[in-house]
């Protein structure tokens, strides 16, 4: 048994000096003083290490942008040690077949865990597989069907589904294109977008809302329903972001937009923070028409340990939105370093806090709207009490697998 010694953050406790005895990949024992074969004194703290439940990996279909490899590789090093895909990749994972494949590549090719989420189509819910198939959750987007039947297949799913309808949360009625010549053209388009889907939507425990964006979403969100929030969401507006390079969905708002929704975060009403990691490269990005999506995986954990270093958030928050939370959402007993439970964690030098370089991230969208922000970067990550992160360097060959099956 390998033995951890040190300041550990224990839920409902906080840092707490103990030790942490790991074997085969699970946490045997937490206790002052614990014997094991060998003994690793670390400095700074040990934190439990982050579920990203939302990220685009882009594997298959368009792995020049992301794949497997490149994605959880910045994951790893971001400190985040299980990940939920999003279904649309090329061709969408929206059926048995579709979801094996996406299963047989992240099972070769990544390096931390890992969950599917499974698009809804019409007529998902009298499919045979629909109650078996592995999956995290299904993902409803409003693109390319009418407001009828986006919230149809809503209504449909969330009356059958023992898992979570995770939503993207745009009316497909109030989602214009007119020619963007800013950043907030693209913000226009989308004004009301956000609130006139949430209002319309019907409440339901397994209902959870992505990427929230704006002050009358959050006044609109379902009662029942859980909601999650990303960094670019709190950080980002118009105001320090002109660059159509911003360009994301639902798209960057207001400072006022960001003190409300940080404000909701601070206090549990938004309960999880995801990145919503979405690249795409800089040469598509500055194109005629530019994508939308921002990269975030690896620079989500070190941007907000630097705001809890700086005061603007508490640590028991952090740990909550990006471990406990986001598990306990998707029915998945970990994020939390406790007795019994898979020995995912990450060591941290709070004082460590230092500039994003772009030459130091792992995405193969190589870039990033948060360059030059201070974050504070995780020392060493552990999968499956596996050091798989060190200092920014990946040292690990084994692969990740999905956590649903």
């Amino acid at each position: 048994m390998d033995v951890f010694e040190g300041k550990v953050w224990i839920s409902n406790k906080g840092l707490t000096e103990t030790s942490v005895g790991v074997e085969n990949g699970k946490i045997q024992a937490v206790k002052k003083n614990l014997k094991g074969e060998q003994k690793i004194k670390f400095e700074g703290i040990m934190l439990p290490s982050a579920l990203d439940m939302h990220v685009h990996f882009r594997d298959p279909g368009y792995p020049h942008k992301e794949d497997w490899k490149s994605g959880s590789e910045s994951a790893a090093c971001g400190g985040v040690t299980a990940v939920v895909d999003m279904p649309n990749t090329n061709p969408f994972t929206s059926d048995v077949s579709t979801f094996n494949k996406k299963e047989s590549i992240a099972s070769s090719r990544s390096i931390v865990d890992f969950g599917i989420g499974v698009n809804v189509e019409e007529g998902l819910t009298n499919e045979e597989w629909f109650d078996t198939i592995p999956s995290a959750f299904w993902k409803l987007y409003p693109y390319g069907i009418s407001s009828e039947q986006y919230f149809s297949n809503a209504r449909e799913v969330l009356g059958k589904t023992k898992k979570p309808l995770v939503i993207h949360c745009e009316h497909p009625d109030h989602m214009h294109n007119e020619p963007l010549n800013e950043l907030a053209d693209h913000t226009k388009n989308r004004h009301n977008a956000e609130s006139e889907c949430l209002s319309s939507m019907p409440s339901s425990p397994n209902l959870h809302v992505a990427h929230l964006s704006t002050k009358e979403g959050l006044n609109n969100m379902p009662s029942l329903a859980t909601s999650e929030v990303c960094p670019h969401h709190l950080l980002l507006n118009l105001d320090n972001c002109h660059s159509l390079d911003c360009k994301v969905d639902p798209p960057l708002r207001t400072h006022n937009d960001n003190h409300t929704l940080y404000n909701a975060f601070r206090d549990g009403r938004i309960p999880i923070l995801a990145s919503d990691h979405a690249p795409h490269t800089i040469s598509e990005k500055r194109s005629d028409n530019p994508p939308s999506g921002l990269p975030g995986v690896e620079t989500m954990i070190p941007l907000m340990l630097n705001e809890v270093s700086e005061g603007r958030l508490e640590m028991q928050r952090l740990v909550n939105a990006m471990s406990e939370s986001p598990a306990s959402r998707l029915g998945l007993d970990r994020g939390r370093i406790s007795e019994g439970l898979t020995a995912d964690f990450m060591i941290v030098d709070m004082k460590n806090s230092k500039p994003i370089d772009l030459d130091c991230l792992h995405s193969k969208a190589n870039w990033t709207p948060f360059e030059n922000w201070s974050a504070i970067f995780p020392s060493k990550v552990y999968r499956r009490g596996e050091l798989i992160a060190d200092d920014g360097e990946i040292t690990s060959k084994s692969k990740g697998h999905n956590l649903f099956s």
